[in-house]
């Protein structure tokens, strides 16, 4: 598991990937009660910079506090813990994953107070998830979006994203590279791991958190950032037919960063052009590596976090 670095953080203790064992009685495994967060740290000259770790993990905090689970570390204990994962690792860049779940014991489909509240934290090395010098190709999805009167869509429960693999593995099928999913009212909604952003002059348009949209940290940064720039931000309900007359639609998330979409359902948008998409993904990476200094506080520099 050389992928996943030399050391994971498991309840509060150092442990190697392969000693990572899980008993297939745990909850989440019968009953996806798992949460989780992405987050990346970048390369800088100051060392690894971590990006909005604290947002990351208070978020954590309240996609367990949807489902009644407490954490049992503060988020300054887990910040602690996710410096010194990446020190332990010698990583200069990397993604980073914390995730909770569900362990034992446990009666027929409800946790109990026994039940015990696992906390693990692994990092790897992330290269590009999409390819943004081209740009991606995207398929409006059959299946919809989740509605968040059915499961709590602003949390990330590992439980969401069976309806994300539905989502994006259809696309994979269909020959195009990311899905764009509707919601249940047929309005735009989101990607499968990643919001969605139109593009109309000096108009930039995301669907609104009604649309089942998880209010992604980039999407956050990624619309302040285009506030300074001078355009204008709009969150509504979108047509799907908008889809296909936007002058660019560009992707956020941790992952996937700013990625443009040249095309919907075999119809070229804007004719492939990617200038706001390129503009905005050139102002959050310089976001991500301290170097817009208004944004600084949005940077975690692991330094020196190893404990005895």
């Amino acid at each position: 598991m050389e992928q996943y670095g030399q050391w994971m953080w498991k309840d509060g203790a150092w442990i190697e990937p392969t000693d990572a064992n899980t008993s297939i009685m745990t909850h989440a495994i019968h009953y996806g009660s798992g949460f989780f967060e992405g987050i990346r740290a970048y390369h800088t000259e100051e060392g690894p910079a971590i990006f909005r770790l604290r947002e990351h993990l208070e978020r954590l905090v309240r996609s367990c506090a949807y489902y009644h689970v407490t954490l049992p570390y503060t988020v300054d204990e887990l910040e602690q813990a996710t410096m010194e994962l990446i020190e332990r690792n010698g990583f200069e860049a990397c993604y980073i994953r914390p995730f909770v779940f569900l362990g034992t014991p446990w009666q027929a489909l409800m946790p109990t107070a026994e039940t015990k509240v696992h906390v693990a934290i692994s990092c790897w090395p992330l290269g590009e998830y999409f390819n943004k010098t081209v740009g991606i190709r995207a398929k409006v999805a059959s299946y919809r979006r989740v509605s968040s009167t059915m499961m709590p869509m602003q949390a990330k429960a590992a439980s969401n994203y069976m309806n994300s693999q539905l989502l994006k593995g259809e696309a994979l099928r269909d020959g195009f590279d990311e899905a764009i999913a509707l919601d249940m009212n047929g309005n735009v909604s989101e990607a499968s791991v990643a919001n969605i952003f139109l593009v109309k002059g000096k108009t930039i348009t995301t669907p609104s958190l009604d649309c089942s949209v998880l209010d992604g940290i980039t999407r956050q940064t990624v619309m302040q950032l285009a506030r300074e720039a001078g355009y204008e931000i709009v969150e509504r309900h979108i047509g799907r037919d908008e889809l296909y007359v936007a002058d660019e639609i560009f992707l956020t998330g941790t992952a996937a960063e700013v990625t443009s979409v040249i095309e919907v359902d075999h119809i070229s948008i804007g004719g492939g052009v990617q200038t706001v998409a390129t503009e905005m993904l050139t102002r959050y990476r310089e976001a991500v590596t301290g170097q817009l200094p208004e944004h600084r506080d949005w940077i975690t520099f692991v330094k020196s976090a190893v404990t005895e």
